[in-house]
């Protein structure tokens, strides 16, 4: 039986709680972690038409970007407010919502990935970096005899990985030396006699939260009844994780055809342009869904274009006077590319796990803007 809890497990994998920004509310707004689900609908948002769609297909957890509570207070949950009516509907027809919001935006093939990749941009960094992992250096002593055996299980656990580089390691030789005493059961030597043994000072970089079992898996494999080892703190950084994207596009094209595509891309009507539409671009940054604050940031950082969605008049000007060409590609055009995406890791998890689930991508368009 799949429960709730099952399928936080895989959108925890898919987009670590611990990405999100302190004032995000991530994770299950409603429903019982142990109710079972055969049916799962993804969409943006937790809107009333959506809701309205989940009971019509008998859906038993809504899966979104958007938390329903991000900047709701709760006062009472009462069927005459926009939010308990929801609230309401939810509890009543015993359907979990679950939203994974800025810890998506910036997980790798989160929303903003999937945009850079969507407008064929290469070459894809981060535009601003918001955490990095904080690496320690796992050092051991062990004899030449299981140096290879120790080494794995380390990197089986999670050590040893530089960039785009496995299981790296060192490993030096040097003699150690050690007095079993009594009531001590050696591997090697006799109790009561220094020993001298051949070893190897074996070592490599593990992500501080995984060097708890990277130890656990070392002192597993390790032949000695006593282990020599030490963990140091080290000033390099592991994986990086940020907010928006910066990308090149294959070649040069007029601001004007770069929209041109983009809005073909998006499937819009229209897209709000600022700049000169004569203006070769081929730099572009993006940040999904309200990217205005990082307008600044993308100038500096050299970028022809900047894609968004809701740019204030203020914003724009800036960016008019700066020399920045500025696609509003509007908040909801930016974020829903994310919904299949979600929809197909969802069930491919699924199949992995030999569950019987059904998950579809929700049919309600939910922009909220449309022009004449």
């Amino acid at each position: 039986m799949v429960q709730v809890k099952d399928i936080m497990a895989v959108m925890e994998q898919i987009a670590p709680q611990s990405l999100a920004e302190d004032w995000d509310k991530p994770g299950l707004a409603v429903g019982d972690p142990s109710h079972e689900v055969k049916k799962i609908l993804v969409a943006l948002d937790v809107t009333k038409e959506v809701i309205e769609e989940a009971i019509s297909i008998q859906a038993d957890m809504i899966v979104t970007h958007h938390p329903m509570l991000l900047f709701q207070k709760i006062e009472q949950i009462t069927a005459n407010t926009s939010l308990g009516s929801k609230l309401y509907a939810l509890i009543q027809n015993n359907i979990a919502a679950f939203a994974a919001h800025t810890n998506l935006d910036i997980a790798k093939g989160g929303t903003n990935d999937v945009l850079a990749e969507k407008i064929g941009l290469q070459d894809i960094t981060l535009l601003e970096e918001t955490a990095a992992q904080k690496l320690q250096k796992l050092v051991v002593f062990v004899p030449v005899s299981h140096a290879d055996a120790v080494r794995q299980a380390m990197c089986d656990a999670g050590a040893g990985h530089i960039g785009q580089y496995a299981q790296c390691s060192f490993a030096a030789k040097g003699e150690g030396t050690f007095l079993p005493l009594a009531g001590t059961n050696p591997y090697l030597g006799e109790v009561g006699k220094l020993e001298r043994a051949e070893e190897i000072r074996l070592e490599t970089i593990v992500p501080v939260e995984k060097a708890a079992q990277a130890v656990q898996a070392m002192l597993a494999a390790h032949p000695y009844e006593e282990v020599a080892y030490d963990l140091y703190p080290v000033v390099q950084t592991g994986k990086k994780e940020g907010i928006g994207r910066i990308g090149t596009l294959p070649q040069a094209v007029p601001f004007a055809k770069f929209a041109q595509d983009l809005k073909q891309v998006l499937g819009l009507d229209r897209i709000r342009l600022t700049g000169d539409p004569e203006k070769m671009v081929q730099k572009v940054a993006l940040c999904t869904g309200s990217g205005a604050s990082f307008l600044s940031l993308a100038d500096k950082l050299g970028a022809d274009v900047y894609l968004t969605g809701d740019i204030k008049f203020h914003e724009a000007q800036k960016a008019v006077e700066s020399g920045l060409c500025v696609a509003d590609v509007t908040h909801y055009a930016s974020e829903v590319l994310i919904v299949p995406v979600l929809q197909k890791a969802l069930q491919q998890a699924a199949q992995a796990h030999g569950w019987v689930l059904e998950v579809v991508c929700s049919a309600v368009d939910g922009q909220t803007f449309w022009t004449l």
